[in-house]
């Protein structure tokens, strides 16, 4: 009987201990994550694996995309979606594309989407439909006196600038949204480019 009543004091010890706050590291660090700003940019139609300039199948890019706030509420407080563009000369989008002088060019500035162009869908969330003209990527590097090899890979990379001035992309978000299928919000898409 002793040993019974011991038993049951350790347990009820054990309880009571368990449900007192922690002080453990991971309790910190929830304590601490900003879960109120941020974004997500949706895709919700996905980008071709391949595109070309003069082919009618294949010359545009055609996508849908939505606008998330990371605090759950239903109208984002955004200002605008900005998308950039670089050419590479390999899938793994290590050797970006040189000027025929041999000098790197970087990202480029393709587009810019207002917020006022988004409209809000059933689901509550802000969308708009976006369509990428190839020839104006292939405009965009002639001018920079750069000629992309065939096959060459493009990396599309959206950006979400909120009213705040915070810029949200691809390097200041979580895999868990990057790379998570619910949210299907990577930021940056890698398509192959034959400039032909």
């Amino acid at each position: 009987m002793k040993t019974l009543a011991k038993i049951f004091i350790l347990v009820a010890a054990i309880s009571f201990t368990a449900c007192s706050d922690s002080e453990a590291t991971i309790n910190q660090v929830l304590d601490t994550v900003d879960t109120e700003s941020g974004a997500v940019l949706r895709t919700l139609v996905d980008f071709p694996d391949l595109v070309t300039i003069t082919n009618e199948a294949n010359n545009v890019i055609n996508s849908t995309i939505e606008v998330q706030q990371g605090n759950g509420s239903f109208v984002p407080d955004f200002k605008e979606v900005n998308l950039y563009v670089q050419v590479y000369n390999d899938q793994d989008l290590i050797d970006p594309l040189l000027t025929d002088d041999g000098n790197e060019i970087g990202e480029l500035f393709l587009q810019t989407f207002d917020a006022s162009q988004f409209s809000i869908s059933s689901n509550g969330l802000p969308r708009t439909d976006i369509s990428i003209v190839v020839q104006d990527v292939a405009d965009l590097y002639a001018a920079q006196s750069a000629t992309p090899g065939v096959p060459s890979f493009m990396a599309l990379r959206f950006e979400i600038v909120m009213n705040n001035g915070t810029v949200i992309s691809n390097n200041n978000v979580g895999v868990t949204i990057s790379g998570g299928i619910y949210f299907n919000s990577p930021f940056l898409f890698k398509v192959i480019f034959l400039p032909i």
